[in-house]
C-alpha cells in the first residue's frame, strides 16, 4: 500500500513536467518498484529520497500507465540483457537464402541432452544467460546439461565463410555447461501456456562476430506496438520429433491474428487456447515452419535501429513442417520480460 501512494506522489509531481526517455543499452523499462536501484527507498514518500536518487529516477522516467486501476510507473533500469551489441549482424556476410552463413545468426544457441544429441534451440540473451522454451527443459530424461554457442554447420569442426576465393572463419563453437534451468513456474505442458525458460551458464560466453546476444523488447511503449509486415524464424530444425537440418536455416513468416490462428489450432485440437502470453506466426508455405527450433527465436528487424529484436519463443505447431500449412505458437516475450528480468542477473 506504501508503494502505491509512493507511486500516486511519484506520478503528481515528475508526470506532467518530463518527458519520458527511451531506454538505450543494458536498460529495461521496469516498474520502478522492480528495479534494484530504487528498492531501498520503497517504504518511503518520494519526497524523502535523497535529492539524487529523485533526480535520477526523474531523469530515467520511461513509461506512465494505469494497469488494474493501479498506476505503474517504469524507468529505465540497469540489465545485463540488450548489450551495444545487441540483435546485429556482420554486414557483409550475410546470406540472400534460407541458409544461414556463418556469422548472419549469432545469437542462435543449441541445447545438448544427457541422451548426447541436441533436442531444441534457444537465444543468447547475455553472456551468462540463454532464452528457450519451458517445454525443451521439463523432461529429466531429455533434461539439459550443455549448450553450444557459435555454430553454424553441425558437421563442421570449423564454420567459414569464402568471400573472393578466401576463407573467412569462425572461432570454433563453445560448449558451456548448464548452472541453473529456470523455467517459468506456471508453465503447463497440457495447455502449452507460460512455455518459456532461462538457461544459467556456467561461465560467460566469450563473445565475438560469431557469438553476440540478441536484443529483448526494452519495454518502452514505442517497443509494445509491433506490426510488421513479417518476422524471422532461425534453427536447425530442431522438433520434438527429432529431425534438424545440419547447417543453420532461416524463413520469413507472416504475422497471423490471435483469432484467425485460434481458428486453424482449433481444427487441429479442440482443447487449445490462446491469449495474450502467445502470439502466432506463419501457416502461408508448408517450408516455413520448418526452419525454426522448438525454443528458438522468432525476430523482427527493427525499423529503428536495423537490429534483431525476439519477440517470440517457439512454442509449437511446428510438427507439421512440410504437411500442412498449419501456424506456428510462440510464447510472447514482451508479456514475460518482468520475468526475464527479474531472472536474468548477471
Amino acid at each position: 500500500m506504501r508503494f502505491l501512494v509512493l507511486l500516486s506522489i511519484v506520478v503528481k509531481l515528475v508526470v506532467s513536467q518530463i518527458s519520458y526517455k527511451s531506454c538505450t543499452y543494458n536498460e529495461i523499462c521496469a516498474s520502478i518498484q522492480d528495479c534494484p536501484t530504487y528498492q531501498s527507498y520503497s517504504s518511503l514518500p518520494f519526497r524523502n529520497w535523497p535529492q539524487d536518487v529523485q533526480k535520477l529516477a526523474k531523469s530515467n522516467l520511461c513509461n506512465n500507465e494505469m494497469i488494474n486501476r493501479t498506476p505503474v510507473l517504469s524507468v529505465c533500469c540497469p540489465s545485463p540483457l540488450n548489450s551495444r551489441r545487441c540483435g546485429i549482424q556482420a554486414g557483409d556476410r550475410i546470406a540472400k537464402g534460407t541458409v544461414a552463413k556463418v556469422f548472419e545468426f549469432p545469437w542462435m544457441v543449441l541445447l545438448y541432452s544427457r541422451t548426447n544429441r541436441f533436442v531444441c534451440g534457444g537465444t543468447l540473451v547475455s553472456a551468462r544467460y540463454v532464452l528457450t522454451a519451458g517445454h525443451c527443459v521439463n523432461s529429466e530424461k531429455t533434461k539439459i546439461i550443455s549448450v553450444r554457442v557459435g555454430e553454424n554447420d553441425i558437421n563442421q569442426p570449423i564454420d567459414c565463410n569464402v568471400v573472393d576465393g578466401e576463407p573467412d572463419c569462425a572461432p570454433a563453437p563453445q560448449d558451456i555447461n548448464v548452472e541453473q534451468i529456470i523455467r517459468h513456474p506456471g508453465h503447463s505442458d497440457r495447455s502449452k501456456k507460460n512455455d518459456i525458460a532461462l538457461l544459467r551458464l556456467e561461465r560467460p560466453a566469450v563473445l565475438g562476430d560469431s557469438v553476440i546476444p540478441i536484443c529483448l523488447p526494452n519495454g518502452s511503449p514505442e517497443q509494445r506496438i509491433v506490426d510488421p509486415s513479417f518476422l524471422v524464424v532461425s534453427g536447425w530444425g530442431l522438433t520434438e520429433n527429432g529431425t534438424s537440418f545440419d547447417v543453420l536455416r532461416y524463413a520469413r513468416v507472416p504475422p497471423v491474428s490471435l483469432e484467425d490462428c485460434g481458428i486453424k489450432l482449433r481444427g487441429l485440437d479442440a482443447t487449445l487456447r490462446l491469449d495474450q502470453s502467445q502470439i502466432c506466426a506463419g501457416g502461408v508455405d508448408q517450408i516455413d515452419n520448418c526452419a525454426g527450433d522448438s525454443g528458438g527465436p522468432l525476430q523482427i528487424i527493427s525499423n529503428q535501429s536495423s537490429r534483431y529484436i525476439q519477440y517470440g519463443v517457439v512454442s509449437y505447431g511446428l510438427k507439421s513442417c512440410g504437411v500442412q500449412d498449419e501456424p506456428g505458437v510462440y510464447t510472447n516475450v514482451l508479456y514475460y520480460m518482468k520475468w526475464i528480468f527479474q531472472n536474468v542477473l548477471e
